[in-house]
């Protein structure tokens, strides 16, 4: 058995709300801020910013063009900079997408 601990994330309003801005030079800000005096939410608000930035909130499950999306933080694989890295994404990747082929035996059901 191979595994790597993952969690399923649910995106907020707030997480939105934090890249929001009245400023006359900027449609967007790349930073989470507090709002309500509430605390950052933490990897949510970089999903967001991305949906946002990228035109993804056009595309919503509910809209006329829907696109899947997928984000997976990997900022649990950075390590000591320099350093080496942890590479926390692959072995879940690698047994999603290239196990599965590679342990195909004859007449083995996998």
């Amino acid at each position: 058995m191979l595994g790597e601990m993952h969690e399923i994330s649910t995106l907020r309003r707030e997480d939105y709300d934090a890249h929001k801005t009245d400023e006359e030079y900027s449609d967007l800000l790349n930073s989470a801020r507090l709002i309500g005096g509430k605390r950052s939410r933490g990897h949510q608000s970089p999903v967001a910013f991305m949906i946002i930035a990228s035109g993804l909130d056009s595309h919503l499950k509910n809209t006329e063009k829907p696109l899947a999306y997928t984000h997976m933080d990997i900022a649990s694989s950075n390590g000591p900079c320099p350093g080496i890295p942890t590479g926390t994404p692959i072995l879940t990747l690698a047994s999603r997408y290239i196990l599965p082929e590679q342990m195909k035996w004859p007449n083995r059901k996998v």
